[in-house]
């Protein structure tokens, strides 16, 4: 079933105060190893770990929540096909921690002016994930943040080839989040997906929606 076949439930309107609370669970601090987590049986697997890097790298990605009069949506994007790394893949806006980011909510949205132009007076902060490892070595912490409706949000070329809004509803929805089967040297993999309509948001980003959507059930998802 398509994203656009599924019924998209409305959010409560207490969806802000409730991931303000739900943040401090364990279960949103929590540091995620993604990959491991759907995938035990191939921890410590050579082949497998060999298509990882050794590079370590400190990150953080802002998730902006934009209250619109039609309902909340959680803006991502698509990187550019001319980026170096991961082009043509869904993202939020977000990258490399700065020696002179005071933290990673600094480096959130520094990161989100440069890419999509929102400015952090633009940005509520509300708190931020546990962090979330990806392949590459890749370390990256959500930063969750109410963006104002009017922002001038607009792509920056050289990063992002396009922008777009997912409805808060559909991720809330535990349904929408699904693992999906892939396959590498004749050794099958899961990932973390949460399609979208024409959007197929998979990886790391997709791990992150689904944290997203753990804070705010009313209860604790289980482990």
């Amino acid at each position: 079933m398509t994203a656009k076949a599924k019924k998209i439930i409305p959010v409560s309107a207490d969806w802000r105060a409730r991931i303000e609370a739900n943040l401090h669970r364990a279960s949103a601090q929590r540091v995620r190893e993604m990959f491991s987590e759907i995938n035990p049986h191939l921890v410590g697997d050579k082949m497998f770990e060999s298509r990882w890097s050794d590079i370590r790298m400190d990150a953080a990605v802002l998730v902006p929540i934009i209250n619109r009069p039609e309902g909340a949506t959680v803006l991502m994007t698509v990187r550019s096909t001319n980026m170096p790394s991961h082009p043509g893949q869904i993202s939020f806006p977000g990258g490399k921690a700065e020696p002179g980011d005071a933290d990673r909510v600094a480096t959130a949205l520094r990161e989100a002016h440069e890419e999509v132009n929102i400015v952090p007076e633009a940005a509520d902060v509300i708190g931020s994930l546990g962090i979330h490892k990806g392949g590459l070595g890749f370390s990256v912490t959500p930063v969750v943040a109410i963006i104002d409706p009017n922002a001038d949000i607009k792509p920056c070329p050289r990063e992002v080839g396009e922008i777009f809004e997912t409805p808060l509803s559909f991720v809330a929805d535990l349904r929408n989040h699904i693992t999906e089967e892939r396959e590498h040297k004749g050794t099958k993999y899961n990932m973390f997906a949460a399609p979208y309509g024409r959007f197929h948001i998979w990886g790391l980003t997709a791990g992150i929606l689904r944290t997203l959507a753990e804070t705010l059930q009313d209860k604790r998802p289980a482990p």
